[in-house]
């Protein structure tokens, strides 16, 4: 249970409340020398694979549904958006008078060019059709009149990046919030995590509330789960806070950490199923452990 608890909160710490470590703090041996003098990673580990993969997935849906809407529009509204036949900066028009002749060259190039709707004229003369294997990718490279804000798209592409042993990238993921659930330590924050003492209670604040909404999030769709199977507790007499025989894991019947605005006092309800039972009572208990820890601050 520990180590699901730990894995859950780096999930969550890659997700939100994401702060980065300049390069210079982050080099090898400055992070050796932090670890020995104080219980803190310091560093973020990188999200699990399995999460990684989820996002990309994720990522990959998003790409096609955005994809979906330029290609409609740079279809349908054509007349509208005009051609595009201009250098991005200087708006130097490329493609000549219509009325000149063309020669055999500029008639090869023409017959052998990838035909684009989407991509930039511009950019599909180094050989790039409409094909786009990012969000980045789709909204840096679009035609004119498409107007692709990439601050619009929810990507996850900053989500997937490496964070941890990686070259490429100039910063790596602060660990303060992975750090203050194992060690509950303020000053530690501020000395190894390098957290502005003016910061810690805002940052631990929004951390905290994140994980509620996530555990009332995990209660919505358990509830929902039930109902949807057995009706409103209301309707079954409340007999949907029991567990369900049919289900039966020892392992899942733990008992919920005592917490303010305890949902399920009663036990798994009916229809659950015991691995998303035992999901929720890890992210039940991570809430009880870092609300617990972070009151001591303002007690």
């Amino acid at each position: 249970m520990d180590e699901a608890k730990v894995g859950f909160v780096i999930i969550m710490a890659n997700l939100f409340g994401r702060r980065y470590l300049s390069k210079v703090f982050t080099k090898a041996e400055n992070i050796r020398e932090l670890r020995a003098k104080y219980p803190s990673k310091i560093v973020l580990p990188p999200l699990p694979e399995e999460a990684r993969r989820v996002l990309a997935d994720h990522e990959g849906h998003i790409l096609r549904i955005f994809e979906g809407y330029a290609f409609a529009y740079a279809n349908a509204a054509a007349e509208i958006i005009g051609p595009d036949d201009a250098l991005a900066l200087s708006r130097t028009r490329f493609c000549g008078k219509g009325d000149e002749e063309q020669s055999a060259f500029h008639l090869h190039l023409q017959n052998h060019a990838i035909p684009t709707v989407v991509r930039s004229s511009f950019v599909g003369n180094s050989g790039h059709g409409d094909v786009f294997t990012s969000v980045i990718d789709l909204t840096r490279t679009a035609r004119d009149g498409l107007n692709m804000n990439g601050y619009a798209i929810p990507s996850m592409a900053q989500f997937m990046a490496p964070t941890e042993g990686d070259n490429i990238l100039e910063h790596q993921l602060n660990a303060h919030l992975l750090d203050f659930y194992l060690h509950g330590q303020v000053s530690t924050l501020g000395r190894a995590n390098c957290i502005r003492q003016g910061d810690i209670w805002y940052l631990l604040q929004d951390f905290n509330m994140t994980l509620l909404s996530v555990r009332s999030a995990f209660q919505h769709l358990l509830l929902g789960a039930s109902e949807e199977q057995y009706g409103s507790q209301e309707d079954l007499g409340g007999a949907a806070s029991g567990a369900d025989p049919a289900e039966h894991d020892p392992e899942g019947e733990q008992s919920e950490p005592e917490s303010p605005n305890q949902e399920f006092r009663s036990g798994r309800p009916q229809g659950v199923a015991g691995v998303d039972w035992k999901v929720y009572l890890v992210v039940s208990q991570i809430c009880a452990e870092f609300e617990e820890k972070f009151k001591v601050i303002w007690a």
